[in-house]
């Protein structure tokens, strides 16, 4: 206790302060933690090692404060001015009006801009510690209660102080603290039920959602909120409804689900489906509840339990069905086939196939809720007996449609399916949060999250040897090329070796997930080429978004630079869809501040991205690059205007973005390639070639390295040195290899 309660500094111990800690202090230490992990010393003693590539295996990089503000007021904002501009225009409207003024106060108050701003739905899909909904959890509070206070528009028809509605539902909840407080004698502190306060906790309970693959790391979110919001007298708000445990990026949509079903056995779950979409009704009921006292607290836990059971058997299907896209990712479409034949054959017609396949063989299909998968997995052995029987006059459509079944092919395909399941936790997205979506069984069910915010994991799917290696076995970390490392992996699993199987078995699912996400029809625009985990994200946040709603997230430059990417970009930049675009060097050059990412490359660079969905365009994108610190984006010769068909004519052919590093030198390129054409232009689908240039790729450094030879390999192959560092050996000749980092680009020597 006296280790975990002090530190030492210059020889000194020093008592730590955890009261005072901050909630971003405390995601920065949960980022350090991820650092260590713990592995078999000598003797078989547990020992915890640091491991550098940890914290980005698990995709998590603590984001400083300024560029989570920069996000959360660039996405919000927006939205918020939306909602006072309605206000505004309605209280306009009213006052020319002839009906009674109770009748046009009853109108303005459905608009009334702090109550629209408590609708809406912000989410980040990676939370990490939870450190972007935090600050969005303040900025709203911070806004309502200033819309509370200062209504933004001319009221005087209405001859009276205008009141949102939300002024009396605060004074409830604290009436309603007070209350509690007196009947259990606690001693509480009236002066700090602030309408702050509660309205702090009525936006975490209604607006916030969050979703992240790691579980210790949702509870962690829960409690940086919990933290953040914590209102004296009033016990901690309840929040497993909003903040989910998943893999954000793998799931089917319940549209998915109903055409794969159709396809394996032309099974039809339309009841059941509806059935599920009544949870909407559940979540609506917790979101209304305060959670002013323990009661209501249990009442939403109790609802949630509720919703849980209704979707129970569509989650369990939808699992089922994405599982066994995992088993066939990668299989010819014959050999998908023949694995599915009898799954195909079992289905039919069957009346129960749909909670068979969602709950298991073991499952009789009139089960209650809440059973949970596969548990009796033996419990009804008698009756698929019956259904692998010939079929009588009383046999049910049921039976006789299961009565190809192979029960234990069956059983052991639906525990496979379940287990990849289980381990991969795919998020089903309109299951998870019912109310979110309206109308599930069509092909772009209606709804979505206002907003998407945070800062998703940079890594790319393929697995990268050299990091995998680099605390399991340094040497072949280090080798000097690719091939060499292939050769010494190679000679591991010839030996046997536990390492090169782990290694085997994380390529693979490396593999398979990479097939996975390409053959889901859901990354048309970035799941191509070498992936990478942020780009996926991104994309994923196009379809969560309402059609009007806007995405915010901090990713790698590659989103508007790499050709990857290009398709993506070009289709929201050139439609006017890009609010901003600020670019960010990790290394803050010329000045004092160390980099924005210590342990992340000084070079590197990323971006704030900024857009909208199909329905939000924008007259101009605001742009800043080679930007160190986020004041600078006030700075009117550094952050300047980009109309989008300055994106079209200065990129035609990538759709990437032109980078300038001021105002002025953007107007000069955007005269020039207002005057002069581009050397080959592809964008109208027709080769237009201004000069006859063509572009090659030479050598690739990892790909084509087993063509590369070092001096002491050409020695021993019995080459001999030649005039300018070639070697010869009769007639084989080889040259020197010079890189992109050996030459001094700017050296007219050069």
């Amino acid at each position: 206790i006296y280790d975990l309660s002090h530190t030492e500094t210059d020889g000194h111990r020093r008592f730590i302060n955890y009261r005072d800690m901050s909630v971003q202090q405390l995601g920065s230490i949960y980022e350090r933690l991820l650092e260590r992990e713990p592995v078999r010393g000598e003797e078989g003693a547990i020992a915890i090692r640091p491991n550098p590539y940890a914290r980005k295996d698990s995709g998590s990089f603590y984001t400083p404060q300024e560029l989570v503000d920069l996000i959360v007021e660039r996405t919000l904002g927006p939205l918020v001015e939306e909602r006072k501009q309605a206000f505004k225009a309605k209280a306009a409207e009213l006052k020319s009006e002839r009906r009674s003024r109770a009748e046009r106060l009853a109108a303005l108050q459905k608009l009334d801009p702090a109550a629209a701003v408590l609708d809406l739905k912000v989410l980040d899909p990676a939370m990490g510690s939870g450190h972007f909904l935090v600050t969005a959890v303040d900025y709203l509070a911070d806004t309502i209660a200033g819309l509370i206070e200062d209504v933004p528009a001319d009221l005087a028809w209405l001859e009276e102080s205008y009141a949102s509605p939300l002024v009396e539902r605060v004074e409830k909840i604290r009436r309603d603290i007070l209350k509690r407080a007196a009947e259990s004698d606690w001693v509480l502190d009236a002066a700090q039920l602030t309408d702050q306060a509660i309205i702090r906790r009525m936006v975490l309970k209604r607006c916030i959602y969050g979703v992240d693959k790691n579980p210790l790391t949702v509870e962690l979110a829960k409690v940086s909120l919990w933290l953040h919001s914590f209102t004296v007298g009033a016990p901690l708000s309840f929040l497993d409804h909003h903040l989910r445990c998943g893999d954000s990026l793998l799931g089917l949509t319940v549209w998915d689900a109903v055409g794969e079903l159709n396809r394996l056995g032309g099974v039809f779950a339309g009841s059941a489906i509806a059935g599920a979409e009544a949870a909407t009704r559940g979540m609506q009921r917790i979101e209304a509840l305060s959670d002013a006292d323990i009661a209501e607290v249990r009442e939403s836990a109790l609802l949630f339990r509720g919703v849980e059971q209704t979707t129970e058997d569509l989650r369990g299907l939808l699992d089922f069905l994405s599982g066994l896209a995992w088993l066939t990712a990668g299989m010819k479409k014959r050999e998908k086939a023949a694995f599915q034949a009898p799954l195909g054959e079992m289905l039919g017609s069957a009346a129960d196939a749909y909670r068979l396949l969602a709950r298991g063989p073991g499952m009789a299909p009139d089960s209650g809720p809440g059973s949970g998968y596969g548990t009796g997995l033996r419990r009804n052995e008698k009756r698929l007996g019956a259904m692998n029987r010939a079929p009588t006059a009383k046999t049910s459509p049921g039976e006789r449609a299961g009565r190809a079944l192979d029960t234990p092919t069956f059983e052991r395909l639906w525990r496979n399916a379940k287990s990849i399941a289980e381990g991969e936790r795919f998020l089903h997205w309109e299951v998870a949060f019912p109310g979110v979506w309206q109308r599930w069984l069509e092909t772009q069910p209606q709804g979505g999250f206002d907003a998407v915010i945070g800062n998703p994991p940079w890594d790319r799917i393929k697995l990268q040897e050299v990091e995998w290696f680099a605390t399991r076995d340094r040497a072949l970390a280090l080798a000097a090329t690719a091939a060499a490392r292939r050769r010494g992996i190679a000679r591991l699993r010839n030996q046997g070796s536990p390492l090169a199987a782990a290694f085997d078995a994380a390529k693979a699912r490396a593999d398979t997930l990479g097939k996975l996400i390409r053959g889901s029809g859901h990354y048309p625009l970035l799941g191509g080429g070498d992936i990478n985990l942020y780009s996926l994200f991104v994309e994923r946040a196009m379809r969560l978004i309402k059609p009007d709603g806007l995405v915010g997230l901090l990713t790698p430059s590659g989103i508007y630079a790499d050709k990857t990417a290009a398709r993506f970009f070009q289709t929201v930049s050139t439609n006017g869809r890009v609010s901003g675009l600020f670019d960010f060097e990790n290394r803050r050059l010329g000045t004092d501040l160390p980099p924005f990412f210590p342990d992340v490359d000084g070079r590197f660079k990323f971006v704030a991205l900024i857009f909208g969905g199909e329905q939000r365009p924008f007259e101009q994108t605001d742009c800043a690059f080679f930007l160190h610190d986020t004041a600078t984006i006030e700075d009117r010769d550094r952050c300047f205007p980009l109309a989008p068909a300055d994106f079209a004519r200065v990129n035609p052919n990538t759709g990437t973005a032109p980078v300038f590093r001021t105002r002025r030198d953007a107007e000069i390129t955007r005269g020039i390639y207002e005057r002069h054409p581009v050397l080959v232009d592809h964008s109208t689908g027709q080769e237009r070639r201004t000069w006859p240039v063509r572009y090659r790729t030479m050598f690739h450094m990892a790909n084509s390295s087993h063509l590369f030879r070092t001096k002491e390999q050409l020695d021993s192959q019995g080459f001999y040195p030649a005039q300018g560092n070639r070697w010869k050996r009769g007639e084989e000749l080889y040259l020197p290899l010079y890189q992109g980092r050996m030459i001094w680009h700017f050296d007219h020597r050069a």
